[in-house]
């Protein structure tokens, strides 16, 4: 009985930590993006070659957003991969918007990217350079893949793809979208603006 109570414990231990531990992910991607956002151009700008545009917040890089409707997420993109960046919003694990070819790698918060298992066929995706301009892609495919399938994670003609750790680490949920082919125009107000507003990640205060 000792033995069972003290493992009652760990675990509601555990539970705790991780639901802190998420909390504190979710309030540092907030601050993440609203630095990201005052950045935005109040019209969408040409580009869609070459590098992608960083911008500089609190030190760390970032190279715009992408938004997810249906799971209510809208996270800042940090321009690089690391496992200390991840702890405070998404990473891009490689590639580039411009050349339909980037991955977006996030840590299993539910503030970022925990519930991607929940996305269905169809479901958009939105991702935003620091242009302002939007780039539209829809879900296509859903799998699981081991932690360490690195070449099956770059593999295949994916527009672009998300992927997060499961519990535990042992697996990689991976979704895989194909472009639209809708973006922004030009001079037009950037989508995310609005995007911004409505989110529940921009905390507002009086």
């Amino acid at each position: 009985m000792i033995v069972g109570a003290a493992l009652i414990v760990m675990a509601a231990l555990l539970v705790r930590h991780n639901f802190n531990e998420s909390a504190e992910a979710g309030e540092s991607s907030d601050q993440m993006l609203e630095g990201v956002i005052m950045q935005m151009p109040s019209a969408v700008m040409a580009q869609e070659s070459g590098d992608m545009p960083v911008v500089d917040v609190d030190g760390h890089s970032f190279v715009g957003t992408v938004e997810i409707p249906s799971l209510g997420l809208l996270l800042p993109i940090q321009s690089e991969w690391a496992s200390e960046n991840a702890k405070l919003s998404v990473c891009r694990y490689k590639g580039s918007v411009y050349e339909n070819d980037l991955i977006i790698a996030g840590h299993n918060y539910s503030e970022h990217f925990g519930n991607l298992n929940q996305l269905s066929t169809g479901d958009e995706v939105i991702v935003t350079d620091m242009n302002g301009k939007s780039f539209y892609f829809q879900v296509a495919n859903i799998e699981t893949l081991g932690s360490y399938d690195v070449e099956e994670m770059e593999a295949g003609e994916w527009d672009l793809t998300l992927f997060t750790c499961t519990i535990g680490g042992a697996n990689r949920v991976t979704v895989r979208c194909e472009s639209t082919g809708k973006v922004s125009d030009t001079g037009s107000t950037p989508d995310v603006l609005d995007a911004a507003e409505k989110s529940k990640h921009i905390r507002k205060t009086n």
